[in-house]
């Protein structure tokens, strides 16, 4: 080969290394299919995180930032610069200033799958059967376990909580967030009895964990889809019969699994202030009483409430630990940590949220999806769930996902017009 043409040849490679002609969007799109399947992994952190470069860098090339002005991604911009500025600027600490400043790419990679990456239908159907693999397997996987005693990688049961391949009790949450798109879609591909076996499955495995919280958003969601979708509203009553005969089957053989999902959940409701719900929402309080306006700063709420004026470390009759990480309610958590200013502001960017996926759900009224993904999001912006922390990235992954998936149908819309 002549030096002239080594020269063009290395010229070129060169230019095929160029950012600017990379195809952002072929590698963002298989990751974004794979956003169920990562949580199997845990490596959603990953995805989230490298969707979300991608993205920024096609809007940088572009010049292309009108998702920017979303009103659900204002408000979720303005909690961020909020929380990172109130936790760098008063009391700052490296773990409160890291977490402040990298939760962004949560409502980033919400943005990537909206604006970018799912309004093409054949994106969103592959993430619908990336979504039915994931619930399929964490349904059978605590099936398994339940039944032998360890899951398919060989964990343990603990406590008698099944945990699937999370190292604690987890996938209860899991299974209740998201099974409710991946049974319907079933539904609408034309695969009805693929779907209630899914959504049974599904339900039973919930129902066996013993996760309380995700027993009782998997029912609900049920009820509300079963209100909203008048299509198949007839054949789901039909089949609520025979799930209700399995599950009152199954807590009356099982009296282990009644105790933990029918009588302490009655005993949580009738008395939440000795609960270790409520322990732990109450500390929240009284450390927000201290700090009213700016809270305690982003992570630092265990710190704070570890306080002795606050109280022993166990309180009430069953000595429940009255601080732990977070106070199991994302609202109590950023009532504590970023105050009254915090709280507004979260509550600005959950009503934002789900009002734009309200206002698309309505106009999409026949969509079985998407009428399925506007409960998931009601029911994790509810304000009285216990959940784990707002930071966490196995629990962030399934909110963001549902909402850019559930936003995307109004790009898609625009986009076909």
């Amino acid at each position: 080969m002549s030096g002239e043409a080594k020269e063009l040849d290395f010229g070129s490679r060169l230019r095929s290394l160029d950012w600017r002609t990379i195809d952002f969007l072929k590698i963002a799109e298989p990751l974004a299919v794979a956003s169920p399947l990562a949580l199997i992994i845990s490596a959603q952190e990953l995805v989230m995180a490298v969707i979300s470069l991608l993205f920024l860098a096609h809007s940088w090339r572009e010049r292309d930032w009108a998702w920017a002005r979303r009103s659900w991604f204002v408000a979720a911009l303005g909690l961020w610069a909020y929380a990172f500025l109130r936790t760098l600027l008063i009391h700052p600490t490296a773990t409160g200033v890291l977490t402040a400043l990298q939760w962004i790419h949560f409502a980033l990679y919400a943005a990537a799958l909206a604006e970018w990456i799912l309004p093409r239908p054949q994106i969103r159907d592959r993430l619908l059967w990336a979504t039915v693999a994931t619930m399929t397997f964490y349904a059978l996987d605590c099936l398994l376990q339940y039944e032998v005693g360890r899951d398919i990688i060989g964990r343990p049961t603990p406590d008698g909580r099944l945990t699937s391949v999370f190292h604690k009790p987890g996938v209860g949450a899991e299974i209740g967030w998201l099974y409710l798109p991946a049974m319907v879609g079933l539904w609408g591909k034309g695969y009805p009895l693929a779907g209630a076996a899914l959504g049974l499955i599904s339900i039973v495995a919930v129902l066996l964990s013993g996760d309380r919280m995700g027993l009782l958003i998997a029912l609900t969601a049920l009820i509300l889809f079963c209100i909203l979708a008048a299509r198949i509203r007839r054949t789901l009553l039909i089949a609520a019969p025979a799930a209700a005969l399995l599950i009152g089957a199954i807590l009356y053989f099982n009296p282990a699994i009644y105790q933990r999902q029918v009588e302490t959940t009655a005993t949580i409701i009738e008395r939440i202030d000795q609960s270790v719900y409520g322990v732990l929402v109450l500390t929240a309080l009284e450390v927000t009483r201290d700090h009213p306006v700016f809270g305690v700063g982003v992570h630092q709420y265990q710190k704070a409430c570890l306080n002795e004026k606050y109280g022993p470390p166990l309180v009430g009759r069953f000595q429940y630990k009255r601080c732990q990480g977070h106070p199991h309610n994302v609202y109590a958590q950023w009532l504590a940590e970023g105050g009254v200013i915090g709280l507004v502001l979260y509550a600005s960017f959950a009503i934002a949220a789900f009002g734009s996926v309200f206002q698309i759900a309505r106009a999409h009224r026949g969509d079985l999806v998407l009428s399925a993904l506007a409960v998931c999001v009601a029911l994790r912006f509810w304000p009285i769930e216990t959940s784990t922390s707002f930071y966490s990235s196995w629990a962030a992954e399934p909110l963001f996902l549902v909402l850019g998936w559930a936003l995307s149908y109004r790009k898609a819309e625009v986009e076909d017009g």
